[in-house]
C-alpha cells in the first residue's frame, strides 16, 4: 500500500475525534485569537478567495466564512468533509467542501487569494509537490499561510524524547490521557515515523524550501501558541509549539 493510502485510511478514522475538538475552538475565546492572526498576515481584499487545504472537520471554513470571505475546503478523507459539511451548517455558514488530495490540486492556475492550512503539512508524503501546488493557485500577491508544529520530533532527538516521556507521565497523572489522543495510537506513530515533516526541524525547514521554490516574500512565527492555545493545550503541548510559516506569490 502506498504511503498515500495509508494516510488517508488513518485519518478516516480520526474524523470524529477532531470534529469534537473544534467545537471547543469555535464556542472559546482561541477562535478570535485564530480569525486575528489569520486577517493580520491575509491580502487585504474583501471578500478573499480562500482554499483551505488539508480543512479536516472545517474549523477555518467556519471562522472565515463567518468574516464574510468564500472558503473552498478540501480533505483527502471523506469522513473528515462529511464533519465539515455538519459543522459549516452548524454555525450557519457556507464552503464549498470537496475531497481532493491537497498534493494534487483540481482548480485553475491563480485561482485563490489566499491558502490555508493548520496541522497538515506535518501528514503530507510529499509536502513539497504540496508547496509547489499551492503556489500554482495562488493569484500573484496572494498569500499561504501554513500553521502547525513539529509533533513528531522526539522520536528523532534523544533529548527531546527523555523531555517528552516525562511530560507524558505527568500529564497522564494530571489529566488521564496522554499527550496525543488518538483512536489508533500505534498507528499513528508507525504512520508518523515515515513521515517526511517528522525529522525536519521547523519552521526553518519550510522557510528555505519556500524561498527554493520561488515565493517573493516568506515569514514566519515560530511560536503563536499563547494566541491560540487555552491554558491545558499550553500545557499538554508546551515542547510543540504552534508555529506560523508564510509566503506571497
Amino acid at each position: 500500500m502506498k504511503l498515500n493510502d495509508e494516510i488517508k485510511g488513518y485519518w478516516e478514522g480520526e474524523a470524529d475525534i477532531y470534529s469534537r475538538a473544534i467545537w471547543k475552538e469555535l464556542t472559546g475565546p482561541q477562535c478570535e485569537e485564530w480569525k486575528k492572526i489569520i486577517l493580520k498576515y491575509a491580502p487585504k481584499k474583501e471578500p478573499m478567495e480562500i482554499l483551505d487545504a488539508g480543512c479536516g472537520p472545517g474549523f477555518f471554513p467556519v471562522i472565515l466564512g463567518r468574516e464574510g470571505h468564500r472558503v473552498t475546503g478540501i480533505d483527502i478523507t471523506e469522513n473528515m468533509i462529511a464533519r465539515a459539511k455538519e459543522n459549516v451548517e452548524r454555525y450557519g455558514q457556507h464552503a464549498v467542501l470537496k475531497t481532493m488530495d491537497c498534493q494534487e490540486l483540481q482548480f485553475p492556475d491563480n485561482t485563490f487569494d489566499m491558502v490555508i492550512s493548520r496541522n497538515i503539512t506535518w501528514t503530507l508524503d510529499d509536502p513539497q509537490k504540496a508547496y509547489l501546488e499551492w503556489k500554482r493557485v495562488l493569484k500573484p500577491g496572494g498569500r499561504m499561510l501554513v500553521f502547525d508544529g513539529c509533533w513528531y520530533l522526539h522520536l528523532y532527538d534523544e533529548k527531546l524524547k527523555r523531555q517528552y516521556e516525562e511530560n507524558e507521565k505527568r500529564i497522564l497523572k494530571k489529566y488521564g490521557r496522554k499527550i496525543h489522543t488518538h483512536a489508533d495510537p500505534e498507528k499513528g506513530d508507525e504512520l508518523s515515523r515515515q513521515f517526511f515533516m517528522s525529522d525536519k526541524q521547523r519552521p526553518v525547514w519550510d522557510l528555505e524550501y519556500l524561498i527554493e521554490a520561488g515565493f517573493s516574500v516568506v515569514f514566519a512565527e515560530p511560536d503563536i501558541s499563547d494566541k491560540v492555545w487555552d491554558e491545558m493545550e499550553k500545557d499538554i503541548n508546551g515542547l510543540t509549539p504552534v508555529f506560523l510559516v508564510g509566503a506571497e506569490k
